[in-house]
């Protein structure tokens, strides 16, 4: 019988570790957000200073529910992160976006962010990581096309 791993379940463990690690260092370091309210603002940071989103694109991004991202832009407004209002131009449209606090707890946490990559490729060589880059790229591509075209 074949013992050799499944590679989409190791990617995925991978994955998982990092951001159980991740999430510890970040609390270790006094953050009061979850990994998922971190994608948020990470999201919304890069879309630059003073944009919105709707909504609903947010949901699409963290491919969850209206009421779980919901709850999640409701506990990041209560910490002043985010700001939501009705858009100008329908009123059941939500619009989201970061606020100056918001940004600064971004720019703070990329530095921890920063540490959990690190610990990813420190057991490589330069030419390993280089190599794995490559590789999940290509899986990467690969799935994303599968993705797309369901």
């Amino acid at each position: 019988m074949d013992e050799t791993p499944d590679l989409g379940r190791m990617i995925a463990y991978c994955a998982r570790l990092g951001m159980v690690y991740n999430d510890k260092c970040l609390r270790r370091a006094g953050y009061d957000i979850t990994p998922v309210q971190s994608h948020v603002l990470i999201y919304l940071s890069c879309l630059g200073a003073g944009q919105t989103v709707n909504q609903r694109d947010l949901e699409r991004e963290l491919r969850l529910k209206p009421s779980t991202v919901n709850g999640i832009i409701s506990r990041l407004e209560e910490k002043g992160y985010i700001t939501r209002r009705a858009s100008p131009t329908d009123g059941r449209c939500r619009l989201v976006s970061l606020t100056e606090a918001g940004q600064k707890k971004v720019d703070a946490f990329h530095t921890v962010m920063s540490g959990t990559s690190q610990r990813f490729s420190s057991c490589l060589s330069e030419g390993e990581e280089e190599t794995l880059r490559e590789l999940l790229s290509r899986i990467i591509d690969n799935l994303e096309n599968e993705v797309n075209s369901v």
